[in-house]
């Protein structure tokens, strides 16, 4: 009776809900409610924060694998481009010169992540890997390995790589995955400090200053006008494995590149040391850095056979390996001048196309992969280096500087002494002996 009673009592009180409200229940179809029509969106894309402030670099303490692991064909397609973008500003003038393709490579692998289609491989074929997604990995890990390496080579030495990304943090979400890419193999840190401007001159002119050890001040000479930049810094100061005597060095006469003649000092050095010379008779020396011998300066003179012919003529690559290989220990009496060079080229973009970068110099591919909803085109490069060469041993630093904006824009073996005089133009390049990997490539061609 009181179950009768209780559902009774259930029912009046859901009619008189029902009458109240002036509604009627159907409860022949059940209730469904429709949600109301909304736009379509794209899924989120994850970006990353970056910090305003001008970072206090750290280099790697662990290589991430030895130098050893770097595949032959890696090292020998990026020397290729060293060579290449050697010679390629070596024509344009009559000066001296010296540049570091490591540093180069360094940003152009960086931007070469930001695109999986013909920028990248444009890029890629220029720097001497396949252009392929393949070929991005293998450039990634060919820099993941020396930017791990360099630092800790040998205690005294000095070789500090930073790469660092520049932009306004307000103005666009630098997607995270590509974030992730250039920290991983590049070591790379994010500035979130717009490059172009006043301010970005300012800061950019101070973090270079101060991680090139004051070798390189205002590398930018003016404002840029650009929103996104890629910066690489080099800076290398090692010692002789065995110097020259400062009482030994003395004037002599060099023969500059234009016919005049300039008196100058020139360091001596009679030992047993790192000889080769070609069949052309161009010769070389090499001298090593350091207790371990892991860096090295070779130097290069060409045959006096052969001055009628341009000083880069010789640089072959054939050339470059048979004298790499063709190293022997041999008794040497060997004059080198001191020198000093100093280059800051704002127009290293010109250079770039002419060594296959036409499209991506000249705005007609862009990079999509680096922020969320923004392609980005190479707008300008900026390549500056400083080097000192001495009796106690060699001081160097090189900068690159990629601009960006989310707008299209523009084999000897005779048992003999070899007396060397380096008393004419000649050609220099220093390197990691393990892989070879290059530094810094240059030419003495002239004293004032």
């Amino acid at each position: 009776m009181n179950r009768l009673f209780s559902a009774f009592t259930v029912v009046i009180l859901g009619l008189l809900i029902v009458s109240c409200t002036g509604e009627t229940v159907d409860y022949t179809e059940p209730i469904v409610t429709k949600p109301e029509p909304s736009e379509p969106c794209e899924p989120s894309v994850p970006t990353v924060d970056l910090t305003d402030e001008l970072p206090e670099v750290i280099s790697p303490s662990i290589a991430s694998a030895p130098l050893s692991s770097i595949p032959y064909e890696s090292i020998d397609g990026f020397n290729d481009f060293s060579w290449k973008f050697y010679l390629a500003n070596s024509e344009c003038s009559s000066k001296n010169v010296c540049v570091s393709p490591l540093s180069v490579g360094a940003v152009l692998g960086m931007i070469a992540n930001g695109d999986d289609g013909p920028a990248r491989n444009e890029i890629l074929k220029t720097l001497g890997f396949e252009e392929s997604e393949d070929g991005l990995n293998a450039l990634n890990a060919y820099y993941q390995t020396l930017m791990s390496n360099l630092p800790n080579i040998e205690e005294g030495i000095k070789c500090d790589v930073t790469n660092t990304m520049w932009c306004d943090p307000f103005a666009f979400r630098i997607r995270q995955t590509f974030m992730q890419t250039i920290t991983d193999s590049y070591y790379a840190y994010g500035i979130g400090i717009n490059p172009g401007g006043e301010n970005g001159q300012k800061a950019i002119n101070e973090f270079v200053e101060k991680n090139t050890n004051g070798l390189i001040k205002n590398f930018l000479s003016s404002p840029l006008v650009i929103s996104l930049a890629f910066l690489n810094t080099l800076y290398f100061k090692a010692g002789w494995s065995q110097g020259f005597e400062e009482y030994a060095t003395s004037k002599r006469v060099f023969l500059n590149i234009d016919g005049k003649e300039k008196e100058t000092d020139f360091m001596f050095r009679c030992d047993m040391m790192e000889y080769a010379e070609t069949e052309d008779g161009t010769q070389a020396i090499r001298l090593n850095y350091g207790e371990k011998g892991q860096f090295s300066m070779t130097c290069v003179l060409p045959s006096s056979r052969i001055n009628h012919i341009p000083l880069d003529e010789v640089l072959t690559t054939d050339n470059i390996r048979s004298i790499n290989n063709g190293m022997k220990e041999e008794y040497v009496m060997m004059w080198l001048p001191k020198f000093e060079i100093e280059s800051n080229n704002q127009k290293t973009i010109d250079v770039l196309k002419g060594l296959g970068m036409e499209n991506i110099c000249s705005g007609r591919y862009v990079f999509g992969r680096i922020a969320a909803a923004e392609d980005f085109s190479l707008v300008c490069f900026i390549h500056a280096t400083k080097l000192k060469v001495d009796e106690n041993g060699t001081e160097g630093a090189a900068v690159s500087l990629g601009g960006m904006d989310n707008a299209v824009g523009p084999g000897f073996e005779e048992t003999s002494i070899h007396e060397v005089v380096f008393d004419r133009p000649f050609i220099f390049y220093i390197q990691e002996n393990t892989t070879g990997a290059i530094l810094f490539i240059g030419s003495v061609k002239t004293f004032s």
